[in-house]
């Protein structure tokens, strides 16, 4: 065994820069996969919310927005309902769009790091 370990290996500038991208490309990536799965669950919330409305008979619903309770007709509780999921199928089509952008910067710098690795080796 020789006296040198992994600790003491040392890294360049412009190593340590590459890495550092990296590492940010990869933690966008993680926040991006997290709000997405925090959109899916928001979104499966609309649709059982729609479904029970369905089968409600009242006049009006109460339906809350922010912190007020108000109430409405449940056609305009079905508007409000369709636009909220409107919208979170649009943020998830945003954030798919970055996970590819990202994803294929993150795998050109995947494969220079490991390019790095098997040439310091």
């Amino acid at each position: 065994m020789s006296g040198s370990s992994d600790s003491d290996m040392n890294v360049s500038f412009e190593d340590q820069q590459k890495i550092n991208k990296f590492a940010r490309h990869n933690a966008r990536l993680d926040d991006i996969i997290e709000e997405l799965k925090t959109k899916e669950h928001e979104l499966q919330a609309l649709e059982d919310a729609e479904s029970d409305l369905m089968m409600t008979e009242m006049a009006l619903v109460p339906c809350r927005i922010g912190d007020v309770l108000i109430f409405m007709t449940r056609d305009e509780a079905q508007d409000v309902i369709e636009k909220k999921k409107e919208n979170v199928a649009n943020l998830n089509n945003i954030n798919f769009k970055r996970i590819d952008s990202d994803g294929e910067n993150k795998d050109a710098l995947l494969i220079e790091n490991v390019l790095y690795i098997f040439i310091t080796l």
